[in-house]
C-alpha cells in the first residue's frame, strides 16, 4: 500500500510540472495519438499504460472532461488520483460537473492519495473553506509522499489557499535544507508558498 501511494504522488508518477508541459497540438493529438486512444488505454491490463494514458488525457484539457470524469470511477487508485488532479487543474464547467463524484472520493478510505486529490479539486471548485483544512492536516502525515503531495496540491490551489500560509511556513522552518527534519517536505512547502503568494497584494 505504501509503495503504491508513493508512486502515485510527488515521488514521480504524477509530477505536475511534466503534466502541465504536455499540450495537445493543433490536430488534438499527443505523441501522435488522439483522445480516444488514451481513453481506450485506461482499461489496459498494464498499470503503467493506464497511468500514462490518464496522465496524457489531461493535455487535451476540457475536451477530455467526460473521459476524466469517468476515470474517477476507475478501479485503479492511481487513475482516480491523476484524473481528480487534472479536473481540478482544468477547472470550469468540467470541474463543476464532477463535484458530486469528487465529494464521494474525498471519503475514499481505500486511498489516502485519492482523498487528497479530491480535496484539492473541491478547493479549486470554490470549496476552500470546507476542504483546505483537510490538506493542511495532511502536511503532518507520517509518510513523506503523502505530506509532500498535500503541500504540492495546496500550492496548486494558489492564492485562495492563503489560510495555509502559516502552517506551510512552519513546515518549511521545521524541515530546512541542512538540518533535522525532511528537506524534501520543506522544499515542497517553500514552493507552495511561492505559488500562494504570487498574486497576493
Amino acid at each position: 500500500m505504501k509503495t503504491i501511494f508513493s508512486r502515485i504522488t510527488v515521488a514521480g508518477l504524477f509530477a505536475t510540472a511534466s503534466i502541465s508541459c504536455l499540450v495537445a497540438d493543433e490536430s488534438q493529438s499527443i505523441a501522435g495519438h488522439d483522445l480516444s486512444h488514451y481513453q481506450t488505454q485506461l482499461h489496459d491490463e498494464n498499470r503503467v499504460v493506464r497511468l500514462r494514458a490518464v496522465k496524457s488525457l489531461g493535455a487535451f484539457e476540457k475536451e477530455a472532461g467526460p473521459a476524466l470524469i469517468e476515470a474517477l470511477k476507475h478501479d485503479d487508485a492511481g487513475v482516480r488520483y491523476i484524473a481528480a488532479v487534472h479536473l481540478g487543474r482544468i477547472g470550469g464547467d468540467t470541474l463543476n460537473s464532477s463535484v458530486d463524484l469528487l465529494t464521494k472520493l474525498r471519503g475514499d478510505h481505500s486511498s489516502v492519495a485519492v482523498q487528497q486529490a479530491a480535496a484539492f479539486s473541491l478547493c479549486r471548485a470554490g470549496m476552500v473553506d470546507e476542504y483546505l483544512p483537510f490538506l493542511m492536516e495532511r502536511l503532518a502525515y507520517p509518510e513523506r509522499a503523502m505530506a509532500c503531495s498535500a503541500a504540492e496540491l495546496i500550492g496548486m490551489i494558489g492564492p485562495p489557499a492563503v489560510a495555509a500560509v502559516d502552517v506551510l511556513e512552519q513546515v518549511k522552518r521545521d524541515n530546512p535544507p541542512a538540518g533535522k527534519g525532511d528537506y524534501h517536505l520543506g522544499g515542497v512547502a517553500g514552493h507552495a508558498l511561492k505559488k500562494i503568494k504570487s498574486d497576493q497584494p
